[in-house]
């Protein structure tokens, strides 16, 4: 496994609605977002929300965690993800279409209980976006 994995983001979090900043959309009503690690590094993540209008969503991705882009096929929009631990408290993952960055994602430990995942993206018109969401480590 890499040594720079942090396994201290592994586990089970909730979304704090209020804390969140997007500049795209609106943040999602509640979420819940699960992050583990396989010993062999493989970082599988699995998070479900309800969205600001009240539909539910799932999603689900798994991959080495050594900065690598890996084929993806749950979805049109994306052929590849990798994920990248940067420090002990820091985990960055990318999406790609085409050989083209899609959307970046960092995720921070700023405290032992909370996460902050700042995601990047681009519209169609070029304009760059960032949404932060902000959670809190479940007990269960």
């Amino acid at each position: 496994m890499n040594a720079n994995v942090n396994t201290g983001l592994a586990g089970t979090w909730q979304l704090l609605p209020e804390q969140c900043d997007y500049q795209l959309g609106r943040p999602p009503r509640s979420a819940r977002y699960q992050l583990d690690y396989d010993i062999d590094g493989t970082l599988s993540i699995a998070s479900e929300w309800i969205s600001a209008t009240g539909k539910r969503y799932r999603a689900a991705f798994s991959g080495p965690a050594d900065g690598k882009p890996y084929p993806y096929h749950s979805t049109p929009q994306v052929d590849a993800l990798s994920f990248q631990p940067v420090s002990p408290t820091q985990l960055h993952s990318a999406t790609w279409h085409d050989g083209h960055q899609v959307q970046w994602s960092e995720r921070e430990l700023v405290d032992p209980d909370t996460l902050v995942i700042r995601m990047h993206g681009h519209l169609s018109n070029g304009r760059p976006y960032t949404n932060v969401g902000v959670y809190r480590r479940r007990a269960d």
